[in-house]
């Protein structure tokens, strides 16, 4: 498929080491139907494997539609592989529309970019559109799934994305945005993130609500060496990166939601305190305990004191020793 012309859409589509994968990736999206020029930008981030080798040979047969990015070192960071990748390679892309698609995922319906292209253009007002998909396992291991459930909300704004946290019902491929509400560079904190996907999706919620088509049309792919594999969530460096991520979109949004961030950071507090690296240590747990209590007070809070800051030795004595009082006052 050759394509003269403006691209209205660029698909930034990142990889690394997805020698198994990137063919169906890119054959899923060179077969799209649409009657709008696209671009597909790759950025190739110095894969150990063939993937490369892949990339440069779909480039020379669809020259006129592939843009390939051949980086000569590593775009992410130990702390946030793969967003370095993410962050330049959208930076090349021309087109008004962005779709981002992970090299280990792929479209399912040909006429996806069409469907999602025709919803923005109808409804000015939306920042970005999104479809269901689904989540397959690439061992086989596990039965596939829809991610999102028949009772989708139609419109997304923030406050669906922060009531709680580690909120994710969007797979990356399933999401079209504006590019203009990126304006011409991410926010310095965006950077920082590990998480790509949920400060996006806020940011661009924020200037519009999300839509949703309740369609499948892509398959967000799960295996071992996939970077949401990557992440060890009783971490401390991975919460407080966390916070830091929270705490920016906070800012970002000029402290709109904040009754829903404190609660979400209250949560992540309770994680700092049993981590692994401070989970055994009671000054630790009980100065994030106390830290967490102050940024948002449950209604349970001598409950959240007992399980957070009493190691479980003492607090399997606390609970025998209430069971004897309790026997004795024959309650």
């Amino acid at each position: 498929m050759s394509q003269k012309g403006h691209p209205e859409l660029s698909i930034c589509v990142t990889v690394y080491n997805h020698e198994k994968f990137i063919t169906e990736c890119l054959n899923s999206i060179v077969y799209q139907i649409t009657d709008f020029n696209f671009e597909i930008v790759i950025g190739e981030d110095c894969s150990t494997d063939n993937t490369r080798n892949i990339v440069i040979e779909y480039a020379k047969k669809y020259p006129e539609l592939i843009v390939p990015i051949l980086y000569e070192q590593n775009q992410g960071t130990k702390q946030c592989p793969g967003k370095g990748n993410f962050i330049n390679t959208f930076y090349k892309c021309k087109g008004k529309y962005i779709v981002h698609i992970e090299g280990d995922d792929y479209l399912t319906d040909p006429n996806k970019l069409q469907i999602q292209y025709n919803y923005l253009i109808e409804n000015p007002e939306a920042s970005a559109c999104f479809h269901n998909a689904l989540v397959v396992y690439d061992d086989n291991l596990l039965p596939f799934y829809e991610i999102n459930k028949p009772d989708q909300k139609p419109k997304i704004f923030p406050e669906d994305l922060l009531y709680d946290k580690e909120v994710w019902f969007m797979a990356t491929a399933s999401v079209m945005f504006r590019r203009n509400l990126i304006a011409e560079k991410f926010p310095d904190w965006f950077l920082k993130c590990k998480s790509g996907d949920i400060p996006l999706y806020c940011m661009l919620s924020s200037q519009g609500y999300v839509g949703y088509i309740p369609k499948i049309m892509s398959v967000y792919r799960k295996h071992p060496t996939g970077l949401s594999m990557t992440d060890i969530h009783h971490d401390l460096n991975f919460i407080k990166n966390r916070i830091f991520m929270y705490k920016s979109i906070d800012k970002y949004t000029n402290k709109k939601y904040s009754v829903y961030i404190k609660f979400i950071l209250s949560k992540y507090y309770l994680d700092v305190a049993n981590s692994m690296q401070y989970g055994n240590n009671a000054i630790y747990r009980l100065y994030f305990t106390i830290k967490s209590l102050l940024t948002y007070r449950p209604n349970n809070t001598f409950e959240t004191i007992k399980l957070n800051v009493m190691s479980k030795e003492n607090f399997d004595k606390y609970l025998n020793f209430r069971r004897k009082i309790n026997t004795l006052l024959g309650k």
